[in-house]
């Protein structure tokens, strides 16, 4: 497994890529688009808005020690939305929740 050195905290590669899902849906971006620094710092500066909650996000996103080694990683690494639907990390459009 890739060593994940641009967060201080312990992630395993699927923790990681599930903020990585996360971030994605809240912002609208769509599969096979990268995530950019700047998009990691609009979340991390917006994450209690955009969502109304904070799910451990702000901790993750204030854990990032470089937003470029992240940005990137988390661009290759990250499941598809219809995967992420169907292990339940995101809800479906019409309310649905996992399989």
């Amino acid at each position: 497994m890739e060593d994940l050195n641009w967060t201080t905290l312990n992630l395993d590669k699927n923790e990681a890529s599930t903020r990585d899902v996360e971030i994605k849906y809240m912002l609208g971006i769509k599969d096979g688009m990268p995530i950019t620094v700047e998009h990691l710092n609009y979340v991390k500066e917006n994450v209690v808005r955009l969502t109304g909650e904070d799910k451990d996000m702000q901790g993750f996103l204030d854990s990032i020690t470089d937003f470029e080694a992240a940005a990137d990683w988390l661009s290759r690494h990250s499941y598809s939305l219809g995967v992420a639907r169907l292990l339940g990390i995101i809800k479906d459009p019409s309310g649905k929740k996992g399989l």
